[in-house]
């Protein structure tokens, strides 16, 4: 699989430091909050490598 932006910004999460991890992680919640209400769980796509990043499997428009 590759990665998307949103990996990207986990692992970006990981190495930042206090601080500037609680402001990001802040910031990541209420954009999780806003994609989960713009979209619906697509039960298909979940997987072992997906788990955990429901940013790969909710169904969005395109």
């Amino acid at each position: 699989m590759h990665s998307s932006s949103r990996d990207d910004l986990e692992l970006a999460l990981r190495h930042l430091p206090e601080g500037a991890r609680a402001d990001l992680g802040r910031l990541m919640e209420r954009i999780n909050m806003e994609f989960e209400r713009r979209t619906l769980p697509d039960p298909g796509r979940t997987s072992g490598w997906t788990a955990g990043r429901p940013w790969w499997w909710r169904i969005r428009e395109r």
